[in-house]
């Protein structure tokens, strides 16, 4: 395991550099919140589920959603249609699906893969629970992390090619485009990069469970959030960017690329968090914030809804978009959105048929507005944390 250090030199040139290179931040920090404002999500549509949805996951081009809530796998697509739906016969997990759809991963007492028909190809039993899965393109990988302590790769004709013992459990996973590097965040508290060639590259701790984990296409970034209530940013070569703190244990994350957007779903709230740090946006549900996936370009994010929300609900940067849909039903199997369930927004929300969101039924309470001076202070923060306190509590 890795120890993240840096140093800071005490020297004359480095107290000059250092208050200046705040300054440059902090200059750079208020430009990026003035725009921040710019592409916040609003709300496409919601559909109510039969159960907590426990994972979503969304193709590159925002065209094809999957979602799990209980022990049924949903597939829809962009206007929430229902293209088919499989009931797996015990508690799902996790799902993942392909960057361009054509092949869907269930991680629950076997491990499942799908072709984008709903067709079965086929399933992997080992006498253990898989708790996590994701695709690389076409679906040559499949990567899946299971209660046993490993970490496997199958091809996406079921051979495996490769398994890792993490020595504890793992919570969730996420695996490049091209396959070749996979963060996994773990019982232990400890956030790990594989390369699948050669293992374990880095890994650090967070000091309490890691239950969300994110990386984008490229594998150059990965987020990770933990039951230690805070969102971790780091590159994918193992260099430490910030720690947020969000208030409430984080059940799941994601990003986009150049980690330009990083997503934290934790409590009833999803935190929406630029590269620097600084908070853009909340989402706020009404009851918990279970799951969330983003598009690689941001343009459309996926939210899963647990207790108190049980829904799945599809949010858009770009209001033109939702002007030209009409929302789906919010059913499904039947099962109608529990009441108060509409997410609030600190942007006005636009429904499916252009209402305001006093129109569409969203509680002005739900809406929780971000000062910019907020915004700025807890920017601030995280760099002098950097700067002065690098790396603390970051053992692995």
């Amino acid at each position: 395991m890795m120890l993240f250090e840096r140093e800071i030199r005490g020297d004359r040139a480095g107290r000059i550099a250092t208050p200046l290179l705040i300054f440059c931040l902090l200059i750079a920090a208020i430009c990026g919140v003035v725009s921040a404002d710019e592409g916040e999500y609003v709300p496409v549509w919601s559909l109510g589920a039969n159960g907590p949805v426990s994972s979503v996951a969304v193709t590159h081009d925002g065209s094809t959603i999957v979602a799990a809530a209980g022990s049924v796998v949903y597939l829809l697509d962009q206007q929430g249609n229902v293209l088919w739906q499989n009931p797996i016969g015990s508690r799902v997990n996790g799902v993942g699906v392909s960057p361009e759809g054509s092949r869907i991963g269930v991680a629950a007492d076997k491990l499942y893969l799908y072709n984008r028909d709903g067709d079965l190809l086929w399933t992997v039993k080992t006498g253990y629970v898989y708790r996590s899965v994701d695709l690389s393109s076409n679906g040559m990988y499949v990567a899946a992390g299971c209660d046993n302590g490993a970490v496997y790769i199958f091809d996406r004709n079921k051979k495996q090619l490769w398994d890792y013992d993490m020595g504890t459990d793992s919570y969730d996973l996420a695996i490049s485009e091209n396959g070749r590097r996979i963060a996994i965040g773990c019982d232990n508290q400890g956030v790990y990069l594989l390369n699948s060639r050669q293992g374990e590259s880095w890994s650090y701790g967070t000091g309490k469970m890691v239950r969300g984990i994110a990386l984008t296409p490229d594998g150059r970034f990965v987020a990770a959030g933990s039951v230690d209530r805070c969102l971790y940013l780091s590159t994918g070569e193992g260099e430490h960017l910030w720690k947020y703190p969000i208030g409430d244990a984080v059940s799941s994350t994601a990003l986009t690329n150049e980690a330009k957007r990083i997503f934290g779903a934790a409590g009833k709230t999803i935190h929406v968090i630029d590269r620097t740090g600084a908070v853009v946006q909340k989402i706020g549900l009404a009851g918990r914030a279970e799951s969330v996936a983003v598009t690689p370009d941001g343009s459309f994010l996926v939210v899963g809804g647990g207790e108190g929300d049980r829904s799945i609900r599809l949010f858009t940067n770009d209001p033109d978009l939702v002007e030209t849909w009409n929302p789906p039903e919010a059913a499904l199997d039947g099962t109608e959105l529990p009441e108060n369930t509409t997410a609030g927004v600190n942007a006005p929300p636009v429904s499916g048929n252009g209402r305001t969101d006093t129109e569409a039924g969203v509680s002005a309470d739900a809406q929780e507005n971000v000062p910019i001076t907020s915004r700025v202070s807890g920017w601030v923060e995280n760099i002098i944390s950097l700067l002065f306190k690098p790396q603390e509590d970051f053992l692995a």
